[in-house]
């Protein structure tokens, strides 16, 4: 193990050797069988599942096996069996019940019922192995790893072996380690000892208190890829809780014990049917498995799927709904304590040292804290000067005077206007030169349902700006749609603004009474350990701080940096004197590249509109010095525009453009990498271009661990004519090692020697995968605020008196990754420090965000299009 004296920060993330990479059983399919599933019917309406997906939870219900069938449709172009479907197993198979079960499977597929062609072809007599799974990847001419998708794909099923085979150690006080079962993907989960919590609560549609038990299970999940400079392989191990669904309302799957195959747990998809009960509420009438699952199953003589229940949610049996939406008496988290313990468990499974990251001399630090979440009147001026504006107005728009208080109260506060909090309906107030506030009282605005708005907004001369560099921006007073309303199609008052207010050139932001905080002499936790200390040391209880209210305060920061009126505390953290030579020598455009794959949501009766990829880009100009202004553009059709006039125009304008998508046989990458070049290009040559983004290799292929150097990346024709352009890879997500502890380093460690100590500001560094990975990692902003649960106890060891905080989300350390693709004339200090300076210091609130600020801007432009909530209860 590695010395603790070190500087070091340990992460959940392991190197992978041969002896870990296991064995697998492999069964090629020849042409005919590919032929034959290739006349298979499309999947219909909005329920469908995907053949390969409906095969796989039928086959793996039935042997009880954690089987990977890859798509015949798209095959693997790679390794000894390219081009052929594959059927991939950790043991081998009994060919008659697997053709069994495809024969009963293909006889239900709707409109090819009764049908059998595909059990004849397969083909299972042909040796299947087992090949060690480290033969079938090989390296490269440049000593990366490479190999087939799917071998990556079932790279871990030995350590989800060896997991399940030695139970956790989570603390001594406890009846024993906890236990892990396998469940069909792969992953681990404590079935056997589940979590428990009882709430209570006020319904807010019925105004009834409700109680419920709720239950939950530690999930552990294993990924295995090539680390970054794709040398080596990493198992990155990630934890969360698998909370059961209290109701089916939402829930798309469920996970069930079978009693036959007991020793994986099986995840399956169901449809619920409702109906309307005796007080006219819907209640669930019948839960059911989709594709034919439970029918296939009972036909291969295994024995009936365990039935859903329909009600008693309240007893936890063998068929468990997942989680997705409304209220749950248990949160979301494991904490860094859980995941401290886990890190030296697999440590000690695996006989193997998790990657460590070294600490650096790139400190990351802010001017301070306790500034505003907008812009200060004091800075108005120079930040509409830097966004080409001369005024900006707020609308404020609500129905409520409740809501009306709340919001101008706290701007009257934090402007120190007191007369603004009893301001008069259509009264215009100014709240610093060139920036001005009216409130508006239009209830048939904000209300939900189809009604016309656009004759409202049309009338109103306060909705038109005053001059050609002026703007209007709307901040609204919303509610969420009751559980009736959704059921009616009652059409929501936000959506319907949202795509008015674009069509005008007007940027918005919502509100909701949800979101009042209420008393604003409210104990938080930092009052309470202050109280605590004070009791102890026999002194006053110290006075209480008036809280501010947080949402209405960044609700007005969103909306004034998506109008691109941001002040200097960029600059600030950027030119920090901490910064020293890693800061930015001269100037230069950083630029934030945001792709997402935007699926449409089917809707029965109508043509289903094919996949787009959605692609934003926003650019700040940088100039050296903490006291400098960073002009904010957005691409468009009609080129760069200030971004809250390209933002409009985007938000007006659909989603995603013909021809960008992932599919190579139409030119999809070909269209998004000549998009994206001609973006760049047109910034022109006189400064620098650094450009973040997440991966996507589909487009680039240089971005992915495995093929960093290839010459595939966003700007490559503009470096091939000679311009000075920087790629960096920004990834916070799946694939970037989750940290686990800190060790050494001049930060206080925590007293108990069993609790994680958290990273220190600065950048950490590894070459473990042959290229250089830097991680900047922190604690959560309720960690730094004195929410400390889960870093001092796990779930299952909360002390008697916090047990209520299992209603609380447990917080770990945060992570992003920074990789450079390609350092253009650059230092990678210099590009790795600007990357985390600009998050650590978001664009306008005094927090940080996961994305440089850039990138976080274009993200932002992408999820606040109406057409982004085309997407919500969307899976893949």
């Amino acid at each position: 193990m590695s010395d603790d004296n070190d500087q070091g920060l340990f992460t959940l993330s392991f190197p992978m050797d041969q002896r870990l990479l296991g064995e697998v059983y492999i069964y090629p399919q020849s042409d005919q069988f590919r032929s034959l599933w290739s006349r298979l019917p499309k999947p219909r309406g909005k329920d469908a599942v995907q053949p390969i997906a409906s095969l796989q939870t039928a086959a793996r219900a039935v042997t009880g096996e954690r089987l990977v069938f890859t798509d015949p449709n798209w095959p693997s172009l790679e390794g000894s069996w390219a081009k052929r479907s594959l059927l991939i197993t950790p043991g081998p198979l009994e060919g008659r019940v697997v053709r069994n079960v495809l024969r009963e499977w293909e006889t239900r597929i709707p409109e090819h019922e009764g049908r059998s062609t595909l059990a004849p072809a397969l083909e299972l007599d042909e040796a299947a192995g087992p090949y060690q799974l480290g033969e079938l990847l090989h390296h490269d001419e440049q000593g990366r790893i490479v190999g087939p998708h799917w071998a990556f794909r079932v790279a871990g099923w030995k350590l989800a072996n060896m997991l399940a085979g030695q139970p956790m150690p989570v603390d001594k006080n406890l009846p024993g380690p906890l236990p892990f079962v396998l469940d069909s993907e792969g992953d681990l989960l404590a079935w056997d000892w589940p979590l428990t919590h009882e709430r209570t609560w006020t319904d807010e549609e019925t105004g009834r208190r409700r109680r419920i038990v709720g239950y939950a299970m530690e999930r552990i999940h294993i990924e295995v890829e090539p680390a970054p400079g794709g040398k080596s392989l990493v198992a990155h191990l990630s934890a969360r809780v698998s909370r059961v669904a209290n109701h089916w309302k939402g829930v798309r799957n469920v996970l069930l014990r079978h009693p036959v195959n007991s020793g994986v747990i099986l995840r399956a998809p169901i449809r619920t049917r409702w109906e309307k009960g005796p007080d006219g509420a819907m209640q669930p009438r019948a839960v059911e498995y989709r594709g034919a699952t439970a029918q296939i199953v009972e036909a291969c003589g295994v024995g009936c799927l365990p039935q859903p229940p329909l009600t008693d949610l309240d007893e936890l049996t063998d068929v468990r709904g997942v989680h997705r939406t409304d209220r749950h008496p248990i949160d979301k988290g494991v904490g860094a304590m859980f995941l401290a313990r886990l890190e030296e468990h697999a440590a000690s499974v695996f006989q193997q040292d998790p990657v460590t990251y070294e600490a650096t001399g790139i400190k990351i630090s802010k001017p301070g804290t306790g500034s505003l979440p907008y812009v200060p009147a004091g800075k108005m001026v120079p930040a509409l000067r830097n966004a080409d504006l001369e005024a900006v107005r707020v609308v404020v728009l609500y129905e409520s005077p409740e809501w009306k208080r709340r919001v101008l109260g706290q701007l009257a506060r934090d402007y120190a206007l007191p007369a603004l909090a009893e301001v008069a309906n259509e009264e215009l107030v100014q709240l610093a030169p060139g920036f001005e506030l009216i409130a508006l009282r239009l209830p048939e605005l904000v209300r939900h349902g189809a009604h016309d708005r656009a004759l409202v907004l049309n009338s109103l001369p306060w909705f038109k700006p005053a001059t050609e560099k002026g703007l209007v921006t709307a901040l609204c007073e919303t509610r969420y749609l009751t559980g009736q309303e959704k059921e009616d199609n009652v059409t929501d008052a936000k959506h319907a603004l949202k795509s008015l207010f674009a069509e005008r050139g007007i940027p918005s932001q919502f509100i909701t009474m949800d979101s009042d905080p209420g008393d604003p002499y409210r104990l938080n936790m930092r009052d309470r350990i202050e109280r605590a200390k004070a009791r102890e040391a026999e002194l006053p209880e110290p006075v209480v701080a008036y809280k501010d209210d947080n949402a209405v305060q960044i609700a007005l920061g969103s909306l004034q940096s998506d109008s691109g009126i941001i002040d200097n505390r960029l600059a600030a953290t950027a030119f920090h004197r901490n910064a020293k030579d890693t800061a930015l020598d001269r100037p230069a455009v950083a630029v934030g590249l945001w792709t997402r794959y935007h699926r449409f949501e089917t809707i029965t009766g109508r043509p289903k509109r094919p996949a787009v990829l959605a692609i934003t880009l926003v650019a700040m100009r940088i100039t050296p010095g903490a006291d400098e202004y960073w002009p904010t553009l957005m691409y468009s059709d009609q080129g760069w525009r200030r971004l809250a006039t390209a933002r409009a125009m985007h938000h007006a304008g659909p989603i995603g453009k013909k021809g960008h998508h992932l599919r190579d046989a139409h030119g999809g990458p070909d269209n998004v990498r000549d998009y994206v070049d001609r973006a760049l290009a047109t910034l022109g040559r006189h400064y620098p271009i650094i450009v973040f983004t997440e991966q996507r290799k589909g487009i680039w292929p240089g971005l992915s661990n495995e093929r960093l150097g290839d010459p595939r990346i966003p700007g490559q024709s503009l470096i091939d004519q000679g311009l000075d352009l920087a790629v960096v890879r920004v990834g916070n997500g799946q694939g970037v090692p989750q940290p686990s502890r800190r060790t050494g380093g001049g930060g206080k460690a925590p007293t108990n020697p069993q609790q994680p100590a958290m990273p220190e500001k600065i950048l950490y560094r590894s070459p473990h995968g042959g290229a250089p990975s830097w991680l900047f990692s922190g604690q959560s902003r309720q960690h730094a605020g004195g929410q400390r649960t889960g870093t001092q106890h796990t779930r299952r060891t909360l002390p008697s008196g916090q047990i209520a905080q299992m209603s609380a989300p447990f917080h770990a350390m945060t992570r992003t990754e920074y990789v450079v693709a390609h350092p253009g004339g650059w230092r990678e200090e210099q590009l790795v420090g600007l990357a985390a300076r600009i998050s650590e210091q978001a664009a306008m609130w005094d927090g940080r965000t996961n994305l440089p600020a850039p990138l976080h801007l274009a993200k932002s432009a992408d999820e606040k299009h109406p057409a982004f909530m085309d997407q919500e209860g969307l899976t893949d």
